[in-house]
């Protein structure tokens, strides 16, 4: 995008829009499957938002600002339905969810490669807005840059306003060898001038392990109440470990295939009820060697203060002095 294409009331840089740019169509591309073409960008003014569904996230470092998604509801069902490879006949949580899951996406694809122009921004965690004529609200005040996208399902657009938070202070600090030396506008901007690519995410090596841990199993077989307590915390201890890495995955991996973080998502909670219950197990048979032969051939029930011996009308039994 050259300067020229923008409103010159604005006062974003162009190193703060391409990298957006970039993101947009490689996160639409590898994660919804997707090809978004990019229209003539234009500057707004006004806060209501170019669609009836967005996410918004902001941001904070050497930027400060915010970024939006807004979506028409027949292009992001359409989006939505080609990353899951389901259908959707109206807005749900799904395709709620998958608006915040790309606004994430996208301003993580892009705050990377804002990092190789040596730029560090932070993004807090996408809000999701929807409704005819809803207002998207920036973190700072002025005009937003949009750039419109097409699609098959119809138009999105990134609304983004960014300034720089970097002192002028710090660029004048700069030492003189620094100053002397060739510009190179590729290597000091590739953010504007290539195209980087987006981080790889890791293989998914998970689900088999997954598949094995909750699918039903035909429960061991045990001689010994020792055996079944080996048995226990060997169980606890793999559950534990495919748990804890998910939770690795999930967090060193933002740009996760969408439906493989969807179901990584959907196995914690089972892993955690899976994870109670070996304790509960584990409980019980520690009890239960714990426990004379004779407390075992003959078990006694103690009963409660409140169970009375006779329940067909006789005597209850005297309160204790």
């Amino acid at each position: 995008m050259s300067r020229k294409a923008l409103d010159t009331k604005s006062t974003m840089d162009v190193k703060f829009i391409n990298p957006f740019i970039h993101a947009t169509v490689e996160v639409m591309e590898t994660m919804a499957f997707v090809k978004p073409a990019a229209g003539k960008p234009f500057a707004k003014t006004d806060e209501i938002a170019r669609g009836e569904i967005s996410g918004i996230i902001g941001m904070t470092g050497d930027a400060i600002g915010s970024l939006a998604m807004s979506f028409t509801e027949a292009c992001i069902i359409g989006i939505v339905d080609k990353m899951l490879g389901e259908k959707h006949k109206e807005m749900n949580k799904a395709v709620l969810d998958a608006v915040g899951e790309l606004t994430n996406m996208i301003s993580g694809s892009a705050r990377k490669m804002m990092e190789k122009d040596d730029l560090k921004v932070f993004a807090a965690i996408p809000t999701i807005v929807f409704g005819r004529a809803h207002t998207v609200r920036h973190v700072v005040k002025g005009p937003s840059i949009v750039i419109p996208f097409g699609t098959d399902f119809g138009e999105f657009v990134i609304d983004i306003l960014l300034k720089s938070n970097i002192k002028q202070a710090l660029r004048q600090a700069q030492p003189q060898q620094d100053q002397k030396t060739t510009f190179d506008p590729k290597a000091h901007n590739p953010a504007v001038f290539g195209r980087p690519s987006m981080p790889a995410q890791g293989p998914d090596i998970l689900p088999s392990q997954i598949e094995k841990d909750l699918g039903s199993s035909v429960p061991a077989e045990h001689k010994t109440a020792a055996e079944r307590m080996e048995h226990l915390r060997r169980a606890l201890a793999e559950t534990n470990a495919t748990r804890d890495a998910i939770m690795k995955q999930l967090k060193e991996q933002p740009f996760m295939e969408y439906t493989r973080r969807q179901r990584y998502r959907k196995a914690l909670p089972a892993y955690d009820a899976k994870i109670k219950r070996l304790r509960l197990d584990i409980a019980a048979a520690e009890t239960i060697m714990k426990m004379s032969k004779e407390d075992l051939e003959n078990p006694t029930i103690k009963p409660h203060f409140q169970h009375y011996p006779n329940t067909s009308g006789g005597s209850k039994p005297e309160p204790k002095k």
